[in-house]
């Protein structure tokens, strides 16, 4: 009972964070950082031992899921490069400077701890990455590199510091050449165990009846995957990896119908903030209470050597990327990688640390009286984790805006490449459908609907001038329009809702659900992503601009017509007598 309320309060205060994080314009991954910080000030705070052995299988599998469902196996032939260059090399060789700074510079860190301090601190978090870098406008090339590197880069970070706490438990030395074998086979296993498990989630949601049941697969695969490959000493990060990019996989993501795809969607958008949540809260309130032991005298010391850490795995990661911006300035060496040296420091400040960082420092178990070094370790990764994850999220904004990385829309093709080829397979898929035997009118409109599947707020070029400033004139009218809209059908949904206690509660959920899908097509049909209209944008256009040259200077604003003898709104009146 006890764990039970401390989960449930740290829930509390991730959606609070999370809502202040958003009214400041804050990334929630720093607010989660400081949530867990914010452990350290709570006054008779509880005293948490979490099994180091449970950590990682109960918090990685759902982030490694979320992330690997973003991506296909095309995505992934396409970017074979950025995994070997930053998965797996740019990691190994972070972990490896890391652990030779820390030794360097903290006096009685041994081998193997540097080790596990490196192979903690290597592998940036891409949930981090994702939620602060994308919204501040970085090219979306360079995010997807930054995707691409954190999907991978634990598998090989989790290997470096189970070979250091190896060591430290045997007191045998690291053999590099037996870890990396143990790597690839473990890799090979892992994918083999991740495919079986990606085609047997997805034999089961085809077959599932309802939404709830299709979701609840996604849920349970993650965690079958990564414990069947752990229990045979395979990479539960790749098994993990490889299965959700399975089971997301053509042939299963077309059989979904468009609610499955969207729920599936909210809800994993849920599991992963609330995971993150528990996890850092957890996390924090144990690490709070090692430093709270702590020498005091020692805790400036210890953020002074993290710090340093910190400072090297950003050098380390300049250096890298720097290399791979000037070896490919005549032919870039893969899909993504940088074009400038503005793109070089972009791509090193949103190397960001997170939640794995925390779990593999309090994964370092006490052997042989090792007590001090491992709280100095824990103490020096909160310190990394302000420097890598803290610091970057606030000021990379204003490093965009500074540098002038910005993404250029006209490069973006992606989006109307796709648009094109949804239209011509929506016009194919209707004339092999209607052939001769529909209504031609019925046929017409099908088609000019299928034809406006690419417009995008789009008037036609040949329009007079004056039309085009006409039209300008016109935008502030639609402002209007949409205020006005949004009151109504705001209104509408209160109204129903409030007669919840009056009617059948199936019957008013599903007169809500009418009107909020009619609230949110009217939404996407003024933002002008998919506009279906009875004629095509050039027809709608060039019929407006005759309109209104025939009767320019006799019309007026129509007023909007007011419903004669409406009946009165139950919310005003006291007595409302319900539908028999």
């Amino acid at each position: 009972m006890f764990y039970l309320s401390v989960i449930v309060i740290i829930l509390i205060a991730t959606v609070f964070m999370v809502s202040v994080g958003d009214r400041l314009n804050l990334p929630w991954p720093v607010m989660m950082t400081l949530l867990g910080t914010a452990a350290l000030f709570i006054p008779n705070r509880p005293d948490l031992t979490i099994d180091s052995d449970i950590i990682l299988p109960i918090f990685l599998p759902p982030l490694l899921w979320a992330i690997g469902v973003k991506f296909s196996w095309g995505t992934l032939r396409r970017r074979w490069r950025s995994v070997l260059l930053y998965s797996v090399l740019l990691t190994a060789v972070s972990a490896l400077a890391i652990a030779g700074a820390a030794m360097w510079w903290v006096p009685g860190m041994t081998i193997a701890v540097a080790l596990a301090v490196g192979a903690a601190v290597s592998p940036p978090d891409p949930v981090a990455v994702e939620a602060v870098a994308e919204p501040v406008g970085i090219p979306r090339r360079l995010i997807g590199t930054l995707q691409t590197e954190g999907s991978f880069n634990d598998a090989i970070a989790i290997v470096l510091f189970h070979a250091a706490i190896h060591s430290m438990t045997s007191g045998h030395h690291i053999e590099p050449l037996s870890v990396a074998k143990d790597f690839v086979l473990g890799s090979i296993l892992a994918v083999i165990i991740g495919y079986i498990f990606g085609w047997l989630g997805g034999y089961v949601r085809q077959r599932a009846h309802d939404v709830v049941t299709s979701n609840a697969v996604t849920l349970v695969i993650p965690f079958g995957a990564y414990l069947a490959a752990e229990s045979v000493h395979a990479s539960g990060v790749i098994a993990v990896v490889i299965g959700a990019i399975q089971f997301t996989s053509t042939k299963y993501m077309a059989a979904l119908e468009a609610e499955e795809r969207l729920s599936s969607t909210s809800f994993w958008q849920i599991i992963e903030l609330l995971m993150t949540g528990v996890a850092f809260g957890l996390i924090g309130l144990q690490a709070s209470s090692i430093i709270a032991t702590a020498d005091p005298s020692r805790i400036a010391s210890l953020f002074a050597d993290g710090a340093l850490v910190a400072l090297v795995a950003i050098l380390v990661r300049l250096i890298w990327f720097t290399i791979v911006w000037l070896a490919g300035r005549k032919n870039p060496i893969h899909e993504g990688a940088p074009e400038s040296f503005a793109e070089v420091i972009i791509m090193t400040w949103s190397g960001m640390r997170g939640l794995v960082t925390l779990i593999l420092a309090l994964s370092i178990p006490v052997v042989n009286g090792t007590e001090q070094v491992r709280q100095d370790a824990i103490v020096m990764m909160l310190s990394v984790l302000f420097f890598t994850l803290v610091l970057p999220g606030l000021t990379l904004p204003m490093l965009v805006k500074v540098l002038g990385v910005r993404a250029n829309h006209e490069e973006e093709t992606a989006v109307p490449e796709l648009l094109k080829i949804a239209q011509v397979a929506a016009l194919e898929a209707l004339q092999a459908e209607a052939k001769a035997t529909t209504d031609p009118e019925t046929y017409a409109r099908v088609k000019e609907m299928c034809s406006a599947i690419t417009r995008r707020d789009e008037i036609s070029e040949a329009l007079p001038e004056e039309y085009k400033q006409h039209m300008e004139k016109l935008k502030d009218k639609r402002n209007d329009f949409v205020r006005l809209r949004d009151a109504a059908l705001v209104a509408a949904q209160n109204e129903v809702i409030s007669a919840q206690d009056r009617y059948d509660s199936h019957d008013v959920t599903r007169v809500v659900r009418k009107l909020d899908i009619l609230a949110q097509a009217e939404s996407i049909r003024s933002s002008g992503m998919f506009i279906l209209p009875a004629m095509t944008a050039g027809a709608v256009a060039m019929e407006r601009y005759n309109l209104w040259k025939k009767h320019q200077g006799t019309l007026s604003t129509r007023a909007i017509p007011v419903v004669e003898n409406a009946p009165a709104s139950p919310l005003v009146t006291n007595e409302v007598t319900p539908k028999s």
